[in-house]
This record gives structure tokens, sequence and C-alpha cells, in this order.
């Protein structure tokens, strides 16, 4: 009996994945590794990044859950709110799809199943992450003139910053706007007001260096996500400190290149990501911003075309799309 018949149960073999990955769509190869990269994504992220429909997520993902490429749980909910999404994680049969997508050993994807996700003490902070991610690429997907080109996950945010730094920050992720004025790179702190000021001041001091080192190369736009107004003015002390003559080598004190912006949930809810709600850190504008008013890179590279942007590339509009997907038998 054929393995694809079979379904979830018994071990992963080589002959499996290979029976199965004459099944896959090359959609379905882009979110397994957009698993790998994010850890963890529910139904709805899914639908924004891939699908033009919940439902056909939800089709989709059940066909991959089936077949080990993905694994899933229901966190607990109140009582009364009915039953959550799904939450997908990456599982066995996927894993080995995301070592021949990255051309590596499966061993050197350093990746290994768990199931403690649940319960796990950063779930809510990744999933908080995510959830601003794929809510700016469905903003983006309203707005004629902004895309979201890349995105970066823990795994692969070194990827959105620029060489040689001496002190590399540790964004929680990295994703890249495609804007009339150019390609817009951005680094995001999603906190949660669980970190003390020391905390704050030693990544801005990481920022700092950064800016430094890339001065007159790559322009990053670092936001900050925090969860009241009390925190906005947290991260203005935390700013104000860390910039005292005794905290800084004077020779190395600017931050033309580099903005540090941040917003409260509040307006992010009420605004949405695109909006005009983005201020300065250390308080010096007071109108606040759009990312799509940003600086862009300085390398002069044309801005990624909207269609090939995230949550564009595989809706059923894109004169690419019925190419994208094969093969076609295996479209749900």
């Amino acid at each position: 009996m054929s393995s694809l018949r079979r379904g979830r149960a018994g071990r992963v073999t080589q002959a499996q994945v290979w029976e199965l990955s004459a099944h896959l769509t090359d959609r379905d190869r882009e979110i397994v590794v957009t698993l790998f990269e994010q850890r963890v994504l529910r139904t709805d992220q899914i639908a924004v990044l891939f699908f033009s429909s919940v439902r056909r997520a939800q089709d989709r993902m059940l066909f991959l859950y089936r077949h080990r490429v993905v694994d899933r749980f229901y966190p607990a909910a109140p009582r009364g709110r009915g039953k959550p999404q799904a939450h997908w994680l990456l599982d066995d049969a996927g894993a080995h799809i995301v070592a021949a997508c990255l051309d590596v050993d499966r061993k050197a994807l350093h990746w290994e199943r768990r199931s403690d996700w649940g319960a796990h003490r950063h779930l809510a902070h990744q999933l908080g992450v995510n959830g601003f991610v794929t809510g700016l690429v469905a903003a983006s997907l309203r707005d004629p003139g902004v895309g979201v080109a890349r995105w970066h996950g823990p795994r692969a945010v070194d990827k959105a910053l620029p060489g040689g730094l001496t002190e590399k920050p540790i964004p929680d992720a990295g994703f890249q706007l495609s804007t009339p004025s150019g390609r817009v790179e951005c680094l995001l702190e999603w906190d949660r007001g669980t970190e003390s000021g020391s905390v704050l001041r030693e990544k801005l001091y990481r920022y700092r260096r950064a800016s430094d080192d890339a001065r007159g190369g790559t322009v990053a736009n670092v936001l900050f996500v925090v969860p009241s107004e009390a925190r906005v003015e947290t991260l203005h002390r935390a700013l104000v400190d860390a910039d005292r003559p005794s905290e800084w080598d004077l020779a190395r004190t600017h931050w033309e290149d580099w903005s540090l912006l941040v917003t409260a949930t509040v307006e992010l809810d009420q605004a949405g990501p695109l909006g005009r709600i983005w201020r300065s850190v250390d308080q010096s504008r007071r109108a606040p911003l759009a990312l799509a008013d940003l600086a862009p890179r300085a390398d002069g590279e044309d801005p990624v075309p909207l269609d090939g942007c995230l949550g564009r590339r595989w809706r059923k509009d894109n004169p690419e799309f019925w190419a994208r997907l094969s093969p076609l038998t295996a479209w749900r």
C-alpha cells in the first residue's frame, strides 16, 4: 500500500519522503521552509501568506499534516470561546523537504521535533512577532503601493543585518518593504514589557554600535512595539541613560543612518501597521511616521515588484499563479 494512503502513522522513511515529494507543489515547499524559519504559524496566518481563503489553507494543511510534513496543536482557550485555531509546526517529513530546498544535509538544520510548543514559555512572544508580520502582509494587500518583499525569522534574521558589525543586535525579526521610494529595511523588537531597563539599554547599545559600523551603508529602521504608553517612556529613558557620555565613545555618537521608532499596541490595533503610528524613541520628531515614509536602502536597487511580495505570490489573480503551482493535480 502506498505510504500516501497509510497517512500519519509510523516512522518517516526516506522512501516515503521520496514518494511524497512528487505530490508537493512549490507552494507546499515554501510553506515548510517558512515554518522552519518562523517556528509556529496559525491557520489564518498561513492563509494570508499562501492562500486565497482560510478554507483552502485548512484543506491543504490537512493533507500535509496527514503525511507528516507538518504537525499541529491547539492551545488552551478560555471557556465559552470555542475551539482555537490550529497552530502549525514543522514535522519529520517536512524537515527532510526543507533540507532539500536549502540544499543542506538534514542534520545541518539543527532541527528537532518538539511536542511542548503548546505550553512553551516563548510561545506568546513568537506568536506576537509572527502576528505582527503577517498582519503587515495582510495590510499591504489592501495598499496598492506597498508590499512585504522578505521576512527573516529567528533562524535567518542575520541576513537582514549588514556585514562587519562589531556588536550584533539580535532583533526578533527582520523584513523588507517594497515601496515607491525603494526597499525599506526594518528590524522588529516585539516588547512585552517583561525586560528590565538595563536589558533595554543593552539592546540600544548594540543598535548604536551597528549604526556606527554600517555608517554610509545599509539603512535599517528599528521598530519597537510596546504594550503601553508607560513602556514607551521606559524605552525613552533607557535611550537617554544609554546616551550619557559615560556610556558611549564620544567620537562615535550619531544616529543619522538608523531610525529608532516605537508604537504602542493600542495604536497598532486602531490604525494598523501601515498607519502613521511610528514615533521616534528619542522624541525628537513630533509627527508620527508611516512605514512607507521611512528611509530606503542606499544601494539604489529597484524595489521588488508587488506581485512577487508575500501574500501576493499565491493569489489567484497573480499572472504567474498557475505556473508556480506545480504539480497542478496536488492543488486543492
